[in-house]
């Protein structure tokens, strides 16, 4: 989809997974012997959650070690959910299990490590696995006649890309209608789940008795179960461990508009993507042609903010460099087409700067990302903070340096991301521009700008337990952190994790402050709107924390009115 390209780029990062290859032969590494000097082996069992009966063939991954290159073992399970690694280098490993039909169940959420030591045999070792469900259903017309060719997504509410959380298998999925309306999306975690429909570009034939007389084209919009435009009146489809939920539901259409126009960029033009992006998260995207014209055919009404991303980095390195500019002024569609228009990019300029950690630390620069996020205004157009990294992002480079051009000119916060939980608990600490600090108000680009960026791995972190109105402990809720001003802040003041089996969450490498905890069934839009705090700010825990602080704190989940 569009928006998870560039809209949601920002999150999309956050996620900081690193999926690394199975071995190409299961048990490569069993005919070592523990025997050997410095080796240890490993022994363990995957049990079904419920019951506790042994798994077959569950691929058991083993990755770590000690040095700076990464060790990788692999087997899978017998006949009774056995497993033995043996010849395992001494060092610390990430436990990854995979199987079809099942996803992992583990007793906390962060990820758990097994150290292993020279010699040792490594036995007892016991992981859970839960058996996924399903949700099929049939898109329809809405006179029910079947639709194929309709993109189908499903998202398990509360969960949002800012986890970095390796086991995070199983919390939504795609599917594609077939000729009959229907479709299935498999291998989902238990929990609610949203479900939205999208047939991009298609509409209804034409009544025949009007054929030639409509000047405006239909096009089916993005429909959310079970039957709305709005993800807020959205109802969650409940999928239960092994269980099949339905989900059938008709798309709704609307008329659609033609936008068209030139829009002045530097450069070759057709390195430039031009984004339309909606307030409900609508996206229609295209390649700018010569002269910088373009023109989008089929837009549904409403407010849009125009974006213009330099793609020429594209493919280069881990991560495309991109360069994004604003369009000042809204683009409203209504009940016409909206051409002849000119558009010119806001002023801004460059930032560049250095990154280093507080006490002298090197890192592995190479793994780390630089965004600017847009400071927003509660009265600005909602989608300006759902477009992500306005400023653009940029990799750091192996001298810790960075620099971005050609950035919109605004307030900016920095946020900065790593692409491995090696630094999970660090936090930006200080941002520096010309001697004054601004990691908390941000700054303002106007020219050249030039940051001194500090990390820090003393960040707080908080743990615990949801409950409910019992002192039950509830499972699959989302855990929001929110600013308790209620004000719009930075970035890393908003993290959303997500209950294990056993109610149990974890929040870690969040900067000193006073924050409000909140347990809520789902998330379903931006926490960082005025109108979420607005909603469970008062339904919340107050949590003040201090640098590198760690505090247990029992949250119960909030009840909606």
């Amino acid at each position: 989809m569009l928006v998870e390209v560039v809209v949601k780029i920002l999150r999309q990062f956050m996620a900081g997974v690193v999926c690394v290859g199975l071995c190409a032969m299961v048990g490569v590494c069993s005919e070592q012997s523990a025997g050997q000097q410095g080796l240890g082996n490993v022994q363990g069992k995957v049990v079904q959650d419920a019951g506790g009966v042994g798994i077959r063939k569950v691929v058991v991954q083993l990755t770590g070690g000690s040095g700076e290159a990464s060790e990788e073992y692999t087997t899978s399970t017998d006949a009774t959910g056995q497993f033995r690694i043996e010849g395992v280098a001494t060092g610390k490993y990430s436990v990854r299990l995979l199987r079809a039909g099942f996803v992992r169940v583990d007793t906390k959420q962060d990820d758990p490590k097994i150290t292993v030591g020279a010699g040792q045999e490594l036995t007892g070792l016991v992981y859970k696995m839960q058996a996924t469900g399903v949700i099929a259903g049939k898109i329809t017309e809405a006179d029910g006649d079947p639709l194929e060719g309709v993109n189908v997504w499903v998202t398990r509410v509360g969960t949002i890309a800012t986890e970095f959380d390796a086991h995070d298998e199983g919390n939504g999925g795609q599917g594609t209608t077939n000729d009959l309306g229907e479709f299935r999306v498999a291998n989902l975690r238990a929990g609610q789940y949203i479900v939205q429909a999208q047939a991009h570009g298609m509409g209804p034939a034409p009544d025949s008795a009007e054929k030639g007389k409509q000047k405006d084209k239909a096009l089916y919009a993005l429909t959310y179960f079970p039957g709305t435009l709005d993800v807020k009146t959205a109802l969650p489809v409940r999928v239960s461990a092994g269980g099949t939920a339905a989900a059938n539901f008709g798309v709704l259409t609307s008329k659609s508009y033609r936008v068209s126009g030139t829009v002045t960029v530097a450069g070759n033009p057709r390195n430039v993507q031009m984004f339309l992006v909606s307030a409900t998260g609508q996206t229609e995207a295209q390649g700018l042609q010569g002269g910088g014209r373009f023109e989008f055919q089929n837009v549904l009404p409403g407010t849009y903010v125009a974006q213009i991303v330099d793609m020429s980095s594209a493919g280069e390195g881990r991560m495309a460099e991109t360069h994004t500019q604003m369009i000042g002024s809204p683009i409203v569609v209504t009940n016409a087409d909206v051409t002849g228009l000119v558009l010119q990019p806001e002023a801004g300029g460059s930032v560049s700067g250095k990154v280093r950690a507080e006490g002298g630390e090197t890192l592995d620069w190479k793994e780390i990302t630089v965004s600017l996020i847009r400071v927003t205004e509660a009265d600005e157009l909602p989608q300006l903070s759902a477009i992500g990294a306005l400023g653009g992002n940029v990799g750091v480079k192996e001298d810790a340096t960075f620099a971005l051009k050609d950035v919109a000119g605004a307030n900016y916060w920095v946020y900065v991301m790593a692409a491995t939980d090696k630094l999970r608990d660090y936090y930006l600490k200080s941002v520096l521009v010309e001697g004054r600090e601004s990691v908390e108000t941000g700054f303002a680009v106007n020219g050249e700008t030039v940051l001194d960026v500090v990390m820090s791995v003393q960040g707080a972190s908080v743990e615990g337990t949801v409950v409910d109105s019992k002192g039950r402990d509830v499972s699959g809720v989302a855990v929001v952190s929110l600013p308790s001003t209620g004000k719009v802040g930075r970035e890393d003041f908003y993290q959303v994790v997500t209950t294990d089996a056993s109610g149990h969450y974890l929040m870690r490498g969040m900067p000193p402050g006073s924050y409000v905890l909140v347990a809520i069934e789902g998330v379903r839009e931006d926490t960082r709107k005025p109108e979420f705090f607005q909603q469970y700010g008062e339904k919340g825990q107050t949590v003040d924390l201090e640098e590198g602080q760690k505090k247990s704190v029992t949250l119960t989940m909030a009840t909606e009115e």
